[in-house]
């Protein structure tokens, strides 16, 4: 009897254990299905948050291609007259749409650079700022020089003159192919003695 007792007890140790080891491994295996689902989440997270950081680095740099197209435009081309660089930096398609009024393609733009040149020998574009934002760049930015050839038949009379000038650029395909430029022609014209 007391061996039957004995028995008992140790069967039923024996089975509250398997039901124990059993209730352990369906813990063990609700965590780990939990671990694996947050794992995933996770990874899913990261891999979306790479996704968002490599699309926001070739914006950025995409942008920063496109400031500087427009950046060597003002200096190469405006402030220091290489007309070689137009074709590289412009579209063949290029309209120019000016403050003074009427449109302009890449032909009458070389024709511009070289008649403000030639009454402004020393023009400079000094940017003050450039934002860029999509296919567009916007240049706030003061030009200058020293009126030294006749313009419009107003003979030269060696005043350092400067504008404040706007302008927004479209880029396509890697090139300026549309502008819009506005310039504070008034006080332009005043610093020239000039009054309307």
């Amino acid at each position: 009897m007391v061996k039957e007792a004995i028995t008992r007890t140790l069967n039923g140790i024996f089975i509250r254990q398997n039901k124990m080891k059993r209730r352990i491994v369906k813990i063990l295996f609700v965590v780990f299905v939990i671990i694996n689902i947050i794992s995933c989440r996770n990874q899913k997270a990261s891999n979306e948050l790479s996704d968002f950081k490599s699309e926001i680095a070739e914006i950025n740099e995409s942008l920063g291609y496109n400031k500087s197209i427009v950046l060597r435009a003002h200096k190469e081309v405006w402030s220091s007259g290489n007309l070689e660089i137009v074709d590289e930096l412009y579209s063949p398609n290029f309209v120019g749409h000016w403050v003074s009024g009427g449109d302009t393609g890449l032909e009458e733009l070389k024709q511009i650079v070289t008649e403000s040149r030639s009454v402004f020998p020393d023009l400079t574009e000094n940017i003050i700022h450039t934002i860029a934002e999509q296919d567009l760049v916007v240049t706030h930015f003061i030009s200058s020089g020293t009126f030294s050839g006749s313009m419009n038949g107003i003979p030269p009379n060696g005043k350092k003159v400067s504008r404040t000038e706007i302008a927004v650029h479209r880029i396509e395909n890697g090139k300026i192919a549309e502008q819009w430029t506005v310039a504070d022609l008034m006080t332009f014209l005043n610093q020239l003695g000039i009054s309307l």
